[in-house]
């Protein structure tokens, strides 16, 4: 099955989901963001992604070099189905709507201390874990 992971910035959420989801099953998840400033800018370029790089580092996952990428609606066709863990207001009409979308409440690890982003990273790999089952 085929999963796209979608958050606000494309940074933390999204980018650990479809890490933890290929790490399961290659090549299966891909993940956007609905308010990407910096389309294809790297995670170990952006300095407040450093909390979520070392999160996933300690699950053996590295996404230090993982690039941002803007939601499309064109996107939608190519995935069975959508996790959408970005802020309500931040998630276009067009998404919301798809009969594909399921919408976890995932706090942005954005600003959080390594703990926090830990107990974050922990959430959603139990989550992710559970849409293999």
């Amino acid at each position: 099955m085929k999963v796209l992971f979608v958050c606000r910035a494309n940074v933390g959420r999204s980018q650990a989901a479809a890490a933890i989801y290929n790490q399961m099953f290659p090549r299966q998840a891909a993940s956007a963001g609905t308010l990407v400033d910096v389309p294809g800018e790297q995670l170990k370029d952006r300095p407040l992604a450093k909390g979520i790089i070392d999160a996933m580092k300690e699950h053996g996952i590295d996404i230090s070099s993982n690039v941002r990428t803007q939601l499309t609606e064109e996107m939608l066709d190519a995935f069975d189905k959508i996790v959408v863990m970005a802020e309500p207001e931040t998630i276009p009409s067009w998404l919301s709507a798809n009969p594909k979308t399921i919408i976890w409440t995932i706090p942005d690890p954005k600003g959080k201390s390594l703990e926090e982003t830990r107990d974050i990273v922990k959430d959603i790999k139990a989550r992710v874990e559970q849409i293999s089952i």
